[in-house]
């Protein structure tokens, strides 16, 4: 969304620089010397990083993006000593897992009463951040955005057995019951395989359940994978699986972007009846929902998709409009905008912290 606003310039601060940030206005924390070390130890104590204090008193920005509500947290001193708005970014398990975790219910207490306002990716989300206490008043909901234009729409005919799933090996990715839906397909004779791209803790306990399942022949692990190079392999595979779980120590999913991108390319999507995936995967309608942790759901609802061409081409048509309503990078843009605007007009009633940095942009 960074790259794609209109009215504002993005000026960005972070501690570790991502290789997909390249034209951007960045700044990036110290990483040795005196200065690095200072820095690297104020946000192990969740505290402002100099460095960042440094970069708005020479930018100057307008209003403060905090994407998580961890780094947020970290930035409340530096601007509300600036007078600069917050707005806090939450994903998923800075909803469910990191206020459990000790000393951040009080944190989570000061970010209720002095950030400005708060982002939810989802309906799902923002109702977990009300049950926790956040003002309902001041959380918006604004979807993953998808620039449709840079991803082509490749529909379906019918879906075949190779299968795919993407995203890190954690637990509340599914992956464990993707497998043994898999393993019940290969017991009944189905032609079928699946590549998993992605990587994570879980990596060798999955591969040793591929073993113990006997469906190593039809399990390829492609590890960590460019996203250029999977959207690539949203044409090349039949079915995308995004089975998500809670885990056990209450981390869950917003909307996965892969989910988005799946069905912008006219792939079918078979996603679990959790968190907010089914405000965008409508059982029957632009996909198919199984209840988590069920194998015997996900191998049935393959089979289901594998033996009905029409209910295949019916949802991929579904799921293109409901993305493009729900999900356009330039409806996310402007959502996001309108809120700036708003957040500025009344900055002198916040106290503020935050930690992307944006910019009013002069529009002629």
């Amino acid at each position: 969304m960074v790259r794609n606003h209109k009215d504002y310039e993005p000026v960005i601060s972070t501690a570790f620089k991502k290789e997909y940030t390249e034209g951007l206005n960045i700044y990036e924390m110290p990483k040795y010397g005196i200065k690095g070390f200072l820095n690297r130890t104020q946000l192990k104590l969740n505290r402002s990083p100099q460095f960042l204090n440094n970069v708005i008193l020479k930018e100057q920005p307008s209003v403060i993006h905090g994407h998580f509500a961890l780094d947020s947290y970290r930035l409340l001193s530096v601007s509300r000593r600036n007078k600069i708005p917050l707005i806090v970014n939450f994903y998923g398990y800075d909803v469910m897992r990191l206020p459990k975790e000790f000393g951040w219910k009080t944190r989570y207490n000061r970010l209720k009463a002095q950030a400005a306002h708060y982002i939810a990716g989802s309906e799902d989300m923002k109702n977990n951040l009300t049950e926790m206490g956040f003002p309902e008043e001041r959380i918006e909901v604004i979807k993953l955005g998808l620039d449709m234009d840079n991803i082509s729409f490749r529909p379906k005919q019918k879906a075949g057995l190779n299968l795919m799933m993407v995203g890190r090996m954690v637990e509340k990715k599914g992956y464990e019951y993707a497998l043994k839906a898999v393993s019940i397909l290969k017991q009944k004779n189905y032609p079928v395989h699946i590549d998993l791209y992605g990587d994570g803790s879980l990596k060798p306990f999955l591969k040793d359940l591929c073993k113990a399942l006997d469906i190593e022949d039809i399990v390829t692990f492609n590890g960590n994978t460019p996203n250029r190079t999977i959207i690539t392999e949203l044409y090349h595979h039949d079915i995308l699986l995004i089975p998500s779980v809670q885990a056990e120590d209450g981390d869950r999913e917003g909307i996965p972007q892969t989910i988005v991108e799946g069905m912008a390319s006219g792939i079918p999507v078979i996603g679990s009846y959790h968190a907010g995936i089914p405000e965008l995967v409508i059982n029957g309608e632009t996909g198919l929902l199984v209840k988590e942790r069920d194998e015997l759901e996900i191998a049935h609802s393959i089979i289901k998709l594998y033996k009905n061409p029409e209910l295949v081409k019916r949802i991929i048509r579904k799921a293109k409009v409901l993305v493009k309503q729900e999900h356009c990078i330039h409806k996310m843009v402007s959502k996001t905008e309108s809120l700036y605007n708003r957040v500025i007009q009344n900055g002198d009633n916040y106290y503020t912290g935050g930690e992307m940095i944006t910019q009013k942009r002069q529009v002629q």
